[in-house]
């Protein structure tokens, strides 16, 4: 920064050779580039100058809350209490997850992509996966969790369901609705 874009040294110093009120604003503002040399080395050493920056943060950040608290909206709508939240509707998110399962199986066996025809080749590996599946299963290496493994994945959707509402309705609160 050039010497022109910095304060004269009667803004910055005062006959006794403390800070004045504007440089201890712009310090406590962080606008320590507006400074000439020196200012913020004679703060950090002179507990006179110290203390009156501090009061000058403080007085900034007061300032600045109250300028947020005056662009905060009107005590009227501030002082209506949100809404409880309703229960997560746990039923409905299953139905509806069963109910979009159903809803997309025509759409992937009319042919999307060349579904159709490679449906043959998707319903052998299927049926190959299964076969394995219990052939393993009936050796009891992973019985246990092969006859768990429906219902890991539908509790699996059921929290991703979950989730996704929560979020929602976090969302749409902070949103206010909209």
């Amino acid at each position: 920064m050039e010497d022109d874009d910095k304060l004269s040294p009667d803004l910055v110093w005062q006959p006794d050779g403390h800070l004045t009120d504007v440089a201890l604003t712009a310090l406590g503002d962080g606008e320590e580039a507006i400074l000439p040399d020196g200012a913020a080395a004679h703060v950090a050493r002179c507990p006179i100058c110290s203390s009156a920056l501090g009061r000058a943060a403080l007085l900034s950040l007061r300032a600045g809350e109250l300028l947020r608290a005056q662009a905060a909206p009107a005590p009227s709508c501030a002082s209506v209490p949100a809404a409880p939240r309703a229960p997560l509707p746990i039923a409905a998110i299953a139905f509806a997850l069963a109910l979009s399962a159903l809803g997309a199986a025509p759409s992937l066996a009319s042919g999307a992509g060349g579904l159709l025809e490679r449906w043959a080749a998707i319903w052998h590996a299927c049926s190959v996966v299964v076969r394995t599946g219990w052939a393993v299963a009936g050796s009891g290496a992973l019985s246990g969790w092969l006859t768990a493994l429906p219902w890991l994945s539908a509790a699996l959707l059921v929290v991703v369901g979950v989730g996704v509402a929560w979020t929602r309705g976090r969302q749409l609160s902070t949103d206010g609705g909209m």
